[in-house]
């Protein structure tokens, strides 16, 4: 990995943290979000899995987490499609 690569996997960890602990807040079902990417292929082979407690959680609760996190990457110039985040049950 080359130290290109390693600081944008530190600010990508770093704004889903963020997006993770803004959506603990505002949506009591959502638990934890993990992602996969290969930084080759950036901004494409990112995906990110939001995983809740209950399923299904509402539209509004989806959006407004998707909304964080994509929130959270623009904030590095970071583009991610909205079907790139997928919601599991714990």
């Amino acid at each position: 990995m080359t130290k290109t690569e390693k600081r944008l996997d530190k600010a990508i960890r770093v704004a889903l943290t963020q997006a993770c602990e803004q959506a603990k807040e505002h949506v009591h079902e959502f638990s934890w979000l993990t992602h996969t990417a290969d930084l080759k292929k950036l901004p494409q082979s990112l995906k990110v899995s939001c995983y809740c407690k209950e399923q299904p959680i509402t539209a509004e609760q989806t959006q407004l987490i998707s909304s964080l996190i994509i929130k959270e990457l623009s904030a590095i110039d970071f583009a991610i499609n909205a079907k790139a985040i997928a919601f599991l049950k714990e």
